[in-house]
């Protein structure tokens, strides 16, 4: 079967490799579509030591189940069942794992890192998965394309627990891309009523602002991100800061704009040293509150799907393009001109 692989070398490309092995453990899916992330972005721009070559990448998923072993019936899962996949696999025994936090397991194995991924024809889920309940079945009425956001869209609902949004409050969203999009999607649905997107990119800006009425947009090249925040919400700050992009100066920025008592969420990691970006007496003086957020749960993927299948989001509409497997670079390159919101890969 085809499938974009990470080589022994670390060279990214697609090439033929062997179908997976069906076994009474395990489970096999024929994708329908995978999506490309931002870490899969980033994987393509600069490679990414936490992935073990040689490795199938993607763990953005929907599909069939083509095969369902003796142990992934015992679970309810059957051949023919469409499914999407949390791609963040626990071990059970930790003790995240065993308070609910799964993501954040001790001994994390995730797909398209230690496990086979998604941008190949077909892909194995292992015993592991199918034991932790990261297969999850998708409701009729949620599209395909719907499906394989559920798992990016549940990260950004990961993060937001954390954060106690109130229709009171004015959120501030740094970045204007799928995340930054959803971000502002589940603010809105949790109440809020301002919400200050920061974008340099005119394109994603113009996208965002049409996905998402009455948003207000800051474009820092024209604007002082700071000063005009300041002046939207009358010196107060944000209550709410996500930075959903990895500039580290965004990370500073953040606690600048914040209120005091401010929540922020850091969502986008970044690359190499992290340090060097927080400035703890302002955390001390304006007692904000600094979250960090990994992943996301099956639960929490779960949710998403319901929000889908009562109407409460729409996820479909943020897919820009659909490429073919083997024109899966253009895809990378789409991303990188800043022409696409989310782009899907159709084996």
């Amino acid at each position: 079967m085809k499938a974009y692989v990470m080589d022994e070398s670390r060279n990214m490309k697609v090439q033929d490799m062997p179908e997976p092995i069906a076994t009474e453990n395990n489970a096999i899916i024929q994708i329908k579509y995978a999506s490309i992330c931002g870490t899969d972005f980033r994987t393509f721009m600069k490679g990414n030591e936490k992935i073990t070559p040689p490795r199938i990448l993607g763990h953005e998923s929907v599909g069939v189940l083509t095969h369902a072993g003796a142990y992934a019936k015992a679970y309810g899962l059957m051949e023919g069942d469409r499914v999407t996949v949390a791609p963040a696999v626990g071990c059970g025994q930790c003790w995240p794992c065993q308070t609910g936090h799964t993501n954040m397991c001790d001994h994390l194995e995730t797909v398209g890192f230690q496990y086979e991924g998604a941008f190949a024809e077909k892909m194995e889920v292992p015993k592991q998965a199918i034991k932790m309940g990261n297969v999850i079945k998708v409701p009729d009425n949620v599209p395909d394309m719907s499906a394989v956001l559920a798992e990016p869209t549940a990260c950004a609902r990961n993060a937001q627990q954390y954060l106690n949004i109130q229709p009171e409050d004015t959120v501030v969203i740094y970045g204007s891309g799928y995340i930054g999009c959803i971000h502002a999607e589940l603010a809105r649905l949790a109440g809020a009523t301002k919400i200050i997107m920061v974008e340099i990119a005119e394109v994603r800006a113009k996208i965002a602002k049409k996905m998402i009425p009455g948003i207000i947009m800051i474009n820092p090249k024209e604007q002082n991100t700071v000063k005009e925040v300041e002046r939207i919400t009358g010196g107060r700050g944000a209550n709410v800061v996500i930075t959903a992009l990895s500039v580290p100066s965004v990370h500073t920025e953040a606690q600048v704009i914040a209120s005091k008592m401010g929540r922020i969420s850091l969502f986008g990691g970044l690359a190499g040293d992290g340090k060097g970006y927080i400035d703890s007496n302002l955390i001390h003086y304006k007692e904000l509150s600094v979250h960090g957020v990994h992943a996301t749960t099956p639960a929490m993927m779960r949710q998403i799907l319901a929000y889908v299948e009562e109407g409460r989001l729409d996820l479909e509409k943020y897919v820009s393009e659909v490429c073919k497997l083997e024109d899966i670079q253009n895809g990378f390159v789409s991303i990188r001109d800043n022409n696409a919101l989310k782009v899907l890969v159709k084996p």
